[in-house]
């Protein structure tokens, strides 16, 4: 698939798509679909020319000439370093190839992967849902009298009290949950990266569960499900994080929302409110399945009231005294 800076005869290991799969550290289905599209841009891009340092950074100058996001050059790059360790090791595994070959391909894949990332920030994607927002979308759910509807208002209510991933909340399974009393229990989220989580389910977001699991049943397997238009139930099989995202918007249409939503509007939102609530960043962060709390500041979105609320707190013990002198 791509060209590397080696023999023809040895290009059979040049295979980014087989490697996606074989590097166990790539959990993410997420991760892997986003390397696989940076690849292949940038593979197009350089079109057959060894993969040098100056090489990606120019590939670099040429996002950053293209009006793309530090975060997205950033991303781009992720992906270029990876392969690039990748491309160091695989040299390894070509007996065949020439030691001085090898030695030039380990020392220039290590150079690419040392490349770092632009500077720079833009405008942050994504919004603080508000809990009217959330009242109307839950509303129109439970007045759809379809399974479908309780289904769809037990999801919306874990993103709220959870801030999972639509992918994890699309992957939970019945033997995820465990009730711990009335109207609350604990769910096992599976993350990025293979990392497990417990998020805590109480009152409306329970009641919201159990329900949804009342109309499932007690059947092993996902616990969302799609629902076909006649109201059956496809127990066994898992809801489509795609599918999640049309009924998203499907929802955020009928209850007539102002502004377009996302799932990872609810994970916003969610640590928005707990920080909002006095929560230290630590434990938000925790709750989040975040590997630092720096990744976990960047995802409030409470907009600038929240941060006016903030500085109005901090006294200045000054009393003025040219205005009174002069009244």
């Amino acid at each position: 698939m791509s060209q590397l800076p080696v023999p023809k005869e040895n290009r059979r290991f040049a295979d980014f798509e087989r490697e996606l799969q074989r590097d166990p550290r790539l959990k993410s289905e997420h991760t892997v679909r986003g390397y696989r599209r940076d690849l292949l841009a940038f593979e197009g891009w350089r079109a057959g020319r060894p993969m040098t340092k100056l090489l990606v950074e120019e590939y670099a100058s040429e996002l950053q000439a293209q009006g793309k996001s530090p975060n997205t050059i950033n991303r781009n790059l992720a992906a270029v370093r990876w392969w690039a360790r990748r491309l160091g090791d695989l040299a390894y595994e070509v007996p065949e190839l020439d030691p001085d070959r090898r030695s030039e391909i380990v020392t220039q894949t290590a150079r690419v992967a040392s490349i770092k990332d632009v500077r720079g920030q833009r405008q942050q994607k994504g919004r603080h849902l508000y809990s009217g927002e959330l009242k109307a979308l839950l509303r129109v759910c439970t007045d759809d009298p379809k399974p479908s509807g309780i289904r769809d208002a037990a999801m919306m209510a874990l993103a709220w009290v959870t801030g999972a991933r639509r992918a994890e909340i699309a992957g939970v399974k019945l033997s995820d949950y465990t009730p711990t009393g009335e109207n609350e229990g604990d769910l096992v989220i599976h993350g990025k990266g293979d990392k497990v989580r417990t998020a805590y389910i109480f009152d409306g977001a329970a009641a919201a569960l159990n329900d949804w699991l009342f109309l499932r049943g007690d059947k092993p397997g996902p616990i969302f499900c799609p629902v076909w238009k006649s109201g059956k139930i496809q127990v066994g099989r898992g809801i489509s994080t795609e599918a999640m995202a049309q009924m998203l918007k499907k929802r955020a249409d009928q209850a007539g929302l102002d502004k377009p939503i996302t799932w990872h509007d609810f994970r916003r939102t969610f640590a928005g409110n707990l920080l909002e609530a006095g929560h230290d960043l630590v434990t938000v962060q925790k709750l989040m399945g975040h590997a630092t709390p720096v990744t976990t500041s960047l995802y409030d979105r409470r907009g600038e009231a929240t941060k006016r609320k903030a500085v109005r707190s901090l006294h200045v013990p000054y009393q003025a005294h040219l205005i009174k002198q002069s009244d």
